[in-house]
């Protein structure tokens, strides 16, 4: 059945989510260490960009006391940009006020694919307007297709896009350190080569089922695709080169022996759909993937078949530091300018992965999505293909899992350093890249904002402890907080607690 090579494509036993229920809290991830990879400098303040201590001044003039209590306010929402750590959380004056000021955020992305369309989520529910943020242009811009994401980027034409993050760093020795990610939220582990239905070629699972070992299934099933036309989209051709680790079994090289047909994604299924047209395929858009399984097409060989069968092996630990991740490009100018918004920004993102993944609203995720990615691509998906996705083929990295899966163990499967140390090696290697060194600490963004926010979190924390008990207007502000916190806005979260300590 069709679903069964759904479920197969990517789902490999090494990914484990833990539970996220009760995570948010104080304690919900390991101490940082300072494990291979990591800036010796990232303890008490240093290495990250931090933000300004906040003062709030009050003029103390007992003369006008009754004025000053009136009017003792706050700096809206840059008040409660700052951390103010020093205060140690007890209450230093009249309750303040609190607003999280507006912004606009030039975005765009391109709505191929389940884990690259969750935007429609974020702006459909108002996860953006609820922390001040408005898109530019309505909704966010939709790339029409995936190669003019990094071009926009290069021209400033967005502070912001979604992207798969492997599909630009062959821009790191020119531009490519100006558009670092900022957020790293899912991996893709649904690489496969698909076989027609009509085709008499035989699948590694086939050739496994007569007697084979997995290693020997894999080189007969690959070396039919000899000279053979292989429809792929463009854009993969610049990202590290997961089909050679296929063709590895059979000692054939990618692209060289392979006659590839270059069409996107969409175009692809649309052309599978004419009977003898597309035997063989690597569509890189798992939404793509789905409707081809679904119409009968097979895996020839997928990633799930190397992690569960070979990951011992060399070319299976090169498949496991090969999957690749999707997440947000940002200009440097704008992180570096606008830093809060950033913050609100990426929390947004955070609510988002959190309201696909909990059983209580998540068809109303996939719903939104199947929507979107069949008006904009022609595709024909059900909500529940955007379920099977990001079970088997996108799996999501939400708040909670982002330390333990990405940033805080080297020895993690998906440690993002060793994952990047190893697709630039790989693009050196075939040429994409010049063999030279590149600042892996200056391009990820991404992980300075992930352990600020965790920062905000634990400082949040020890104000909420501070204003226990707190009532009145001290106790909405407290109540408002929650809410943000929550929604995993940290950032405005300590600025509404530290109103009601009067900080």
């Amino acid at each position: 059945m069709a679903v069964d090579n759904l479920e197969r494509v990517g789902n490999h036993a090494a990914f484990a989510r833990p539970g996220r229920a009760g995570a948010r809290g104080a304690g919900a991830g390991p101490e940082r260490g300072l494990g291979p990879g990591t800036k010796a400098s990232r303890g008490a303040g240093g290495g990250r960009l931090m933000r300004k201590t906040w003062t709030q001044l009050f003029a103390v003039v007992f003369a006008f006391s009754l004025v000053l209590a009136a009017c003792t306010g706050d700096d809206g929402g840059e008040a409660g940009g700052e951390t103010g750590a020093e205060t140690g959380g007890e209450a230093t004056g009249a309750v303040g006020s609190y607003s999280i000021p507006e912004s606009t955020v030039r975005f765009g992305y391109y709505p191929c694919c389940a884990d690259q369309s969750l935007w429609a989520v974020t702006h459909e529910k108002g996860f953006f307007s609820d922390v001040g943020i408005t898109l530019d242009p309505e909704g966010g811009f939709l790339y029409p297709v995936f190669d003019q994401i990094t071009p926009s980027m290069q021209r400033g034409d967005y502070d912001a896009a979604a992207t798969f993050i492997q599909g630009y760093l062959q821009t790191l020795p020119t531009f490519g350190q100006d558009i670092p990610p900022i957020l790293f939220h899912d991996i893709y582990v649904g690489y496969a080569i698909l076989v027609s239905p009509e085709s008499s070629a035989k699948t590694t699972e086939e050739f496994m089922a007569e007697g084979m070992s997995f290693p020997d299934a894999a080189a007969a099933a690959v070396s039919q695709l000899q000279g053979e036309s292989v429809y792929t989209p463009p854009h993969g051709q610049v990202q590290p080169p997961y089909p050679q680790v296929f063709l590895n079994y059979a000692d054939m090289t990618y692209p060289g022996d392979l006659n590839l047909q270059f069409l996107e994604d969409n175009k692809i299924v649309q052309l599978s759909a004419q009977p003898g047209r597309v035997e063989f395929a690597i569509p890189y858009a798992a939404p793509v993937l789905v409707q081809m399984l679904r119409n009968g097409f097979e895996p020839l060989i997928n990633t799930q078949q190397v992690l569960e069968n070979d990951v011992d092996s060399e070319n299976g630990q090169l498949m496991t530091t090969l999957v690749g991740s999707s997440g947000i490009m940002a200009q440097r100018s704008w992180v570096e300018s606008d830093r809060d918004t950033v913050l609100r920004f990426v929390s947004a993102m955070f609510r988002t992965l959190d309201y696909c993944l909990d059983p209580a609203t998540q068809l109303e995720c996939w719903t939104i999505e199947a929507n979107q990615i069949n008006a904009t691509q022609g595709l024909d998906l059900i909500p529940e293909d955007i379920g099977v996705i990001f079970e088997s083929i996108d799996p999501l990295f939400p708040w909670e899992e982002q330390g333990p899966q990405l940033w805080e163990d080297p020895n993690a499967q998906f440690y993002v350093r060793d994952s990047l140390d190893v697709q630039i090696a790989s693009l050196i290697e075939n040429g994409t890249l010049p063999d030279q060194e590149y600042d892996i600490d200056r391009f990820l963004v991404a992980e300075d904002i992930f352990f600020e926010l965790r920062d905000l979190q634990e400082e949040a924390d020890a104000l909420f402890a501070d204003a226990e008990g707190l009532t009145g207007e001290a106790g909405e502000l407290v109540a408002q907080a929650r809410a943000q916190y929550d929604n995993y806005n940290f950032l405005d979260a300590v600025g509404l607690l530290k109103a009601a300590l009067g900080q």
